[in-house]
C-alpha cells in the first residue's frame, strides 16, 4: 500500500488515480504526518459496502431474535410522526 502526503498527492492526483483505476493499488494520503483518507477503486469501495450491509443485516437479525428491537408505530411516536 502506498503512503503519500496531501500535497504530494495534488501534485501527483492523475497518476493516483490511474495507480488506483487500472492498477487496483491503495493510497494512503497523509496530513500533518497522519493518515487521513484512503483512495481505493471503486471495486473495493462496492466490496466495503458490502460487508458492512451484511455485517449490519446480521446485527439486525441478532437484535430481532433477542427482542431488542423498536416497533414501527414506538418510532413514529417518537418522531411526532
Amino acid at each position: 500500500m502506498t503512503r503519500l502526503s496531501i500535497s504530494k498527492m495534488r501534485d501527483e492526483i492523475a497518476e493516483c488515480a490511474d495507480q488506483v483505476q487500472h492498477h487496483g493499488d491503495r493510497i494512503i494520503v497523509n496530513r500533518n504526518g497522519k493518515p487521513a483518507f484512503a483512495m481505493v477503486s471503486v471495486e473495493d469501495a462496492n466490496l466495503l459496502e458490502a460487508i458492512e450491509n451484511k455485517l449490519d443485516i446480521a446485527a439486525a437479525q441478532k437484535a430481532l431474535k433477542q427482542g431488542k428491537f423498536t416497533s414501527w408505530e414506538q418510532v413514529k411516536k417518537k418522531l411526532g410522526l
